[in-house]
């Protein structure tokens, strides 16, 4: 680990591990060193078998429970209902596979992001060597391109800029320097260290190798991925329960049926038949594959709108979540530097001619910007390039005009050049305001110009900007202060309504960064992130961990954070039953994504934040991840009408077989061919159906559902039970009072039970809403009106009949069914326009 060697002098440090920085280590030195220190590696972690990860996932309650069922279905007959339930397991145990499997892939990223190879210095020679055979103590050569191979204590820095947002989160590049920093300085201010990882942009250096693999910030971020453990989604939990639920019901109905069977003088064989026919009845094995399918198709459509769902159960996670963290570098902001501001003391530059004047001086003061250099323009220079060609100035210059160059340094903050221009030498000074502003003679311009510069600086600064001042001289003359310029990482285009939907949502936004606290703060007001409160870094390490409890939901803002801070507020919110999003693109963002219940990664992002995630936005948008949360939001809804619609269903058919079976004693009501129809035609069919329902109205306006509640509340399970009650006895009084023959009373009872559940699964497109404010669900009224025309037709071919115990129904049987199955709906319409959204009912 790099503790210490940040604040001790650069000789001090080469002296400590034995190197002369000018010669290197001896190659002899260096095997040896490698033999006893290891390869520059992150140490792999003891990965499953995937055989193991297989059986983990079979011993799951809701798989084992259907395990059970689809084995006994087929031990006692029930051959095509038995291969169903097996043929179900497939997709949830591969998902289980995938999500376990994916935390290995974690690691594998982390060691693909290390640089492949490094440039040392070794016997006084400069050699290229295989990154992972560096040594404590090597002296490493960096230029601009390059991705540090290790922590390097820097020992020399020529302009040296090094990109630390995968590491820090701070979005612009700092200069690196050999002198030491303070013994306290946290790791977002240690410029004396270049970290494994990070990339350089600009200059060149040399850096002392101080940790390699597992010691470096970048291995310990990776050491802390091999521990951590994902807690299972919200749906996940709800079916479990829903499997304890119905497992108490099955042995209720086992021992039921049985009984009564017994009582009756039915055999042994029909007995067990008859109760694990029921126990089957009791165990939906569809909802994993409506969950399957709503989430199949929802992950196709995010992918159209540019988010890749990595993992399909975060889909659901996205309808809960209350609380995102969220970096600001790229996702709020385009992670691009550019020209915000012009400034003098007579106010805002926005005078075309002015501007373009000023800009082009600002382009030719850096010395980068000039041909011939061989350092690659640094991020500054590049934002001007822009921004002169933006206002048609000319931003090609002529290396021939250059007189000389004074790029910046650490202890003079100011890039210079002298060049011609217009039959004059035009000097211009371009860099810290302080700095530039002391070039300028006390008495120039009036006796208080140079005051008035003081002051706009002083008050430029608490814009949150990069700012730069801007002097010119002619000739060798008085140098005259120009203007301030301004830079900043421009927000996302529809961040602010991204921001007030999130508001509207009930969700609350932290961002993260590593930025100072006024550029935190004016991005958050840019961005319509409400709450002016802004804390450190600083402020976090001093909370114990119920002051942070205490302070989250008041948290907006987050500046000069480190990865561990972020990673602390995710535990902190998960400790509070809160369901987080995090989103990240770098090394340093791997803990907090691993912990979160969504980790979300930009597609621009490093390969370790990518499969650390379940999602990846492409275009690394904060509004593309609102319209995942949107879309979340509807796959529930979708997959709670899916789960109504279901068990009222079972819940209609086993009532219907449970009152028959004590009021109707001289044969089998319902034939398992009829329940079979049932189950793979109408509820397959019109359970995909409801992946199609659009979003209900005001969704986006709800608080997010609690990570405690159940999917399927005490009120929904009540309406589920009356509603299929009400249908199941309904069909039975239908059947008692009818004067004919027992084929035609119990053929007129199942048309009951089928055309109730087609309205029913139509009419529960909303549990809150009424249908009529609803858009139309035109593949949900195919199905359903396909379900009756197929009902309606069995009767008229005579093998489907024959096997139906199928009779033809009059018009005026047909007139009774439709009544009985439309008086549910009628209710539930009245209730929910009543209701204005509020009530939930069953229809």
């Amino acid at each position: 680990m790099t503790v210490g060697y940040h604040a001790e002098a650069a000789l001090a440090v080469a002296e400590e591990l034995g190197v002369d920085p000018s010669s290197g280590l001896p190659a002899g030195e260096a095997l040896r060193r490698h033999l006893e220190a290891g390869p520059n590696a992150l140490e792999e972690s003891r990965r499953r078998p995937v055989w193991r990860m297989v059986v983990e996932a079979l011993t799951e309650p809701f798989i084992v429970m259907l395990v059970v069922a689809g084995l006994l279905a087929v031990a006692v007959g029930e051959v095509r209902d038995g291969i169903l339930i097996l043929v179900a397991l497939l997709p949830i145990i591969g998902a289980d596979v995938v999500t376990e499997y994916r935390g290995d892939r974690a690691l594998e990223a982390l060691r693909e992001a290390s640089a492949p190879v490094a440039r040392v210095r070794r016997d006084g020679a400069v050699t290229i060597v295989a990154a992972i055979a560096l040594v404590p103590g090597d002296v490493v050569l960096l230029q601009a391109g390059d991705v540090v191979p290790a922590d390097l204590r820097v020992h020399r820095a020529d302009r040296l800029l090094i990109d630390r947002s995968v590491l820090t989160g701070e979005s612009l590049p700092e200069q690196a320097r050999a002198e030491p920093d303070p013994p306290d300085a946290p790791l977002t201010s240690r410029r004396s260290i270049a970290f494994s990882g990070t990339s350089v942009v600009g200059g060149r250096g040399e850096g002392i190798v101080v940790a390699i693999g597992g010691e470096t910030e970048f291995g310990r971020i990776a050491g802390s991925l091999a521990s951590e453990e994902r807690r299972r989604s919200p749906l996940q939990r709800e079916l479990d329960r829903l499997v304890r639920i119905l497992l108490v019901v099955a042995l209720a109905l086992i021992a039921f049926t049985t009984g009564i069977g017994f009582a009756r003088g039915h055999t042994l064989g029909e007995n067990i038949l008859a109760g694990v026919s029921a126990a089957i009845a009791a165990i939906p094995e569809e909802p994993p594959v409506l969950l399957a399918v709503i989430l199949g198709l929802g992950a196709y459509r995010l992918l159209r709108r540019d988010v890749l769902v990595r993992r399909l159960n975060a889909e659901e996670t996205l309808g809960a979540v209350d609380l995102i963290v969220t970096d600001k570098t790229g996702t709020i902001t385009q992670n691009r530097l550019a020209v915000s501001s012009i400034r003098t003391p007579d106010g805002p530059v926005d005078e075309p001619v002015e501007r373009r004047v000023l800009l082009e001086q600002a382009l030719r003061a850096e010395e980068d910007a000039w041909p011939g250099e061989e350092i690659a323009p640094a991020s500054f220079t590049r934002a001007l390039r822009a921004a002169v060609t933006e206002v048609g100035g000319d931003a090609q210059l002529d290396a021939a005009d250059l007189v000389s160059a004074t790029p910046a340094s650490d202890g003079h903050p100011v890039t210079r050049t002298d060049a011609r221009r217009d039959d004059h030498v035009e000097g211009l000074a371009l860099g810290a305001p302080e700095v530039v502003l002391a070039y300028v003679d006390e008495h120039a311009g009036g006796p208080d110009e140079r005051d008035r510069w003081a002051h706009l600086i002083e008050t430029s600064a608490a814009a949150g900007e990069r700012l730069v001042a801007l002097a010119r001289r002619v000739d060798g003359g008085p140098w005259q202060m120009r203007g301030l310029v301004g830079f900043a990482d421009p927000i996302r285009p529809g961040i602010a309504d991204a921001m007030a939907t999130a508001r509207a949502a009930g969700i609350q936004v932290v961002v993260v960064t590593g930025d100072h606290p006024g550029t935190a703060a004016t991005i958050a007001a840019e961005a319509g992130l409400q709450g002016e409160r802004i804390v450190t870094g600083e402020d976090l390490a001093s909370w114990d961990d119920a002051r942070l409890a205490a302070e989250l939901t008041d948290l907006h803002v987050v500046a000069r954070s480190t990865p561990e801070q972020k990673r602390r507020l995710v535990t902190a919110a998960r400790t509070d039953h809160r369901i987080v999003a995090v989103t990240g693109d770098g090394v340093n963002d791997a803990p907090a994504l691993h912990g979160a219940d969504v980790a979300v990664a930009m597609g621009s992002g490093t390969a370790v934040a990518r499969e650390a995630s379940d999602l990846v936005l492409g275009d690394d948008s904060f509004a593309t991840l609102m319209y995942g949360l949107a879309e979340g939001r509807r796959i529930v809804d979708n997959v709670q009408k899916g789960l109504v619609f279901l068990l009222s269903t079972h819940m209609a058919f086993l009532g219907f077989i449970f009152i028959s079976t004590i009021f109707v004693a001289e044969a089998q009501v319902l034939l398992p061919l009829q329940i079979l129809w049932m189950e793979l035609f109408i509820d397959l069919s019109t359970s995909i159906a409801f992946e199609r329902e659009p979003a209900e109205p005001e969704l986006m306006t709800r608080a997010p559902r609690s990570a405690t509640a159940p999917l399927l509340t005490n009120q929904l399970l009540g309406g589920i039970v009356g509603a299929g009650s009400f249908t199941a006895i309904a069909a039975l009084v239908v059947m008692l009072t009818y004067g004919g023959s027992f084929e035609h009373a119990a053929w007129l009872a199942y048309t009951v039970l089928v055309v109730g559940q087609c309205v029913r699964a139509y009419w529960n497109r909303s549990v809150r809403e009424p249908i009529h404010r609803l858009g139309r669900n035109g593949f949900l009224l195919g199905a359903c009106l396909a379900a009756v025309a197929i009902q309606f037709l069995i009767p008229y071919i005579p093998v489907v009949a024959e096997s139906f115990r199928a009779v033809p129904l009059d018009a005026v049987e047909w007139v009774v069914v439709a009544i009985v199955a439309f008086i549910p709906a009628v209710a539930a319409e009245a209730v929910r326009t009543v209701g204005r959204g509020h009530v939930l009912w069953v229809a």
